[in-house]
């Protein structure tokens, strides 16, 4: 399970490309086309989506972690990792055998460098990285 926090049109065209390219699918059959300010927050589970407020966010789904996504995120949507039609991260994921360690070195290589080099946005990445290693974890049970 996934949640996004999504606060401009341009956002949501972006995570609705990512989400078309990933072959998802709004929980009534089609993607929508327009940003909500009421349904602000986006859940994805099992590659369907859909639309949740804040106060349904805190009330029934408090212990998933939210992602802000944003158009030019250079921690969670970074564009240039997407060159040549795959996600770099997807492709890592199939071909490392380890991926655990993988984002664990990552972890440590973000929050070890942090006051020493991109500060706020290293620890954004060592937190993506970790969040993304729970998530696996969690999926192995």
């Amino acid at each position: 399970m996934k949640i996004y926090h999504i606060k401009t049109q341009e956002d949501f065209d972006a995570l609705m490309a990512k989400f078309k390219k990933e072959g998802v699918t709004w929980i009534k059959g089609i993607l929508p086309r327009y940003w909500d300010k009421i349904y602000p927050y986006i859940t994805l589970k099992d590659k369907v989506m859909g639309f949740a407020t804040l106060g349904l966010v805190h009330e029934i789904y408090r212990d998933v972690p939210i992602i802000k996504y944003k158009a030019n995120d250079t921690v969670n949507n970074p564009s240039h990792y997407n060159t040549g039609g795959i996600e770099t991260l997807d492709y890592i994921k199939a071909k490392v055998n380890d991926y655990p360690s993988y984002a664990v070195g990552n972890i440590i290589k973000y929050i070890t460098r942090y006051e020493h080099k991109n500060g706020l946005e290293d620890l954004k990445k060592a937190q993506f990285y970790l969040n993304d290693l729970i998530e696996l974890m969690e999926g192995d049970k």
